[in-house]
């Protein structure tokens, strides 16, 4: 995700984003592109609240197989957990580049990412 997103994110929900840092050295906290920062955010807001009580705190965001993976520590609810599984089935759909509906594509060196039409063509992933 891009700086500007990223920072917009951490300064909107300091509570949850306490902690959260980059796996990797110079790398970016939230590890995927841009196209999915309204699902992120929308997450964002509501754990933000939820951390009031419950001390949540994000500490990985990021594509894994095509989806966003949220991962917390906290005492995590079944509200909570839905929560996360809502924002996974949305990702699962929005085109993590641009926020377009999309779907799951591969790439000839074994890569998926979930990705529209025209994002998918542009770097080179297989179009249904």
């Amino acid at each position: 995700m891009n700086r500007e997103l990223e920072n917009a994110l951490v300064a909107s929900y300091p509570a949850i984003y306490r902690s959260l840092q980059p796996r990797f050295s110079g790398e970016t906290r939230f590890e995927c592109d841009d196209g999915w920062f309204c699902i992120i955010d929308e997450l964002s807001r509501k754990l933000e609240a939820e951390s009031q009580t419950s001390k949540l705190r994000a500490i990985e965001v990021r594509e894994k197989l095509g989806s966003l993976r949220f991962r917390l520590r906290g005492d995590i609810t079944s509200t909570v957990d839905s929560w996360l599984a809502e924002a996974t089935r949305l990702s699962q759909h929005t085109c993590e580049r641009c926020g377009k509906p999309a779907m799951l594509r591969g790439h000839k060196d074994g890569r998926v990412r979930t990705l529209c039409p025209m994002c998918a063509a542009a770097m080179g992933y297989v179009l249904e």
